[in-house]
Parts: C-alpha cells; structure tokens; sequence
C-alpha cells in the first residue's frame, strides 16, 4: 500500500474513533458533573455507608454508579450531585437536598423519601418502582420516561414537573400538588387520585377521584 493509502486509513481510523466518542457523550453515558471550580468529591463507582453521606454538604459531588442499597441518609446537602446510574434501591433518605442533581438511569426501588428536595433534578429514566416520597419537591423535575408505577406520592409538590412517558401504573397520588405538570404519554392506569391537584389547577373530584379531563395545564 503506498503512504497516501495508508494516510487515509489513519485518517479514517482516527475519525472514526472520535465519531465513537460523541455518539457516547450523546447517548447519555456519563452523568452531568460540575464545572471542575466547583466540583465535589468524587465518589464515583463505590460502595457508600449512609453514614458517608448524612449531615454532610457535598455539593457537586460525583457518585455516578455509586451503591446506596438499603442505606439510611440524612440531612444530606447533595444539591446538584452527579447521581447518574446510582443504586438506592431500598435506601431511606431524609432531609436530603438533591435539587438540580442528576438521577438520570438511577434506582430508586422500594425507595422511602421524606422530606427530600428533588426541585429541577433530572430523573429521566429514573425507576422508582414501589418507592414512597413524602413531603418531597418535585417542582421542575425532569421524570421523562421514569418508572413510577405502583409509587406512593404523599403531600408532594409537583408543580411544573415533566412526567411525559412516565409509568405511573398503580401510582397514589395523595394530597399533591400537580400544577402545570406535563403528562403526555404518561402510563396512568389504576392511578388513584386523592385530594391532588390537577396539571390545570382544579381539584381532583368525582367518585372514585380522578384528574383524567384536567391533565392538560391551563394556558
């Protein structure tokens, strides 16, 4: 093969190890971290204590794979933590700020949540399946395409939250507010509804109560 031939082999090869390497970033394989000025620890891929993490401002932190399986977190201050493909299945979290993190792909199964400020925080393909969220925020939440069937929503504040494709299969939705709440394509069947108020701000009503005819957000 002459130079030129090679070159262009090289050259192909080359780019097409870059085009591999955007595809990647594009398709979500890492979680969003800080700007390196304000970067956390870096916690990422480990094993973690509840302990590790409760009473402790660790703003921008990175556990992105991290595991939190049935651990207990309190007055955590996580807000704006890479969470990305983390595992808190069964995990108990309360107090804990996690406004504007990134829980893209994490588990959350089974998970209790009390009292947790999830405002802004990117939970697409989230799987919350048979968690309970108490008190917690939601307001501005990204839950496209999150499993949330059989989930318990008590006194929640979902105020302008995207549930688009969301699985809310068997979800109870009690006392919450769903105000301006995009729901398109949501999965809503056997959903229970109680004392909630709709994306268009009316109440839910009727007997058995439902939001169905008041889902679209006013305006």
């Amino acid at each position: 093969m002459r130079y030129g031939g090679r070159r262009a082999v090289a050259v192909w090869i080359v780019l097409a190890a870059l085009a591999g390497s955007l595809a990647a970033c594009a398709s979500g394989g890492h979680g969003r971290n800080c700007p390196r000025a304000q970067a956390g620890p870096d916690l990422s891929d480990r094993t973690l204590s509840g302990s590790s993490l409760s009473r402790r401002t660790m703003r921008c932190a990175n556990l992105e794979g991290a595991t939190l399986d049935d651990q207990q977190v309190s007055r955590a201050t996580l807000s704006r933590a890479n969470l990305h493909r983390a595992s808190l299945a069964a995990a108990r979290l309360s107090h804990v700020d996690l406004s504007g993190a990134d829980l893209t792909d994490a588990v959350l199964e089974t998970a209790t949540l009390r009292g947790v400020d999830l405002g802004s925080a990117d939970l697409r393909r989230a799987g919350l399946h048979g968690a309970y969220l108490s008190a917690v925020g939601l307001i501005r939440a990204r839950l496209n395409a999150a499993d949330l069937s059989q989930v318990t929503l008590s006194r929640a504040d979902a105020t302008g939250a995207d549930l688009r494709d969301a699985d809310l299969s068997g979800a109870r939705m009690v006392d919450s507010d769903l105000t301006g709440a995009r729901l398109e394509d949501a999965d809503l069947t056997d959903a229970v509804w109680s004392d909630v108020v709709c994306p268009d701000g009316s109440r839910s009503s009727g007997q058995p109560q439902t939001c169905v005819g008041h889902l679209e957000p006013a305006g």
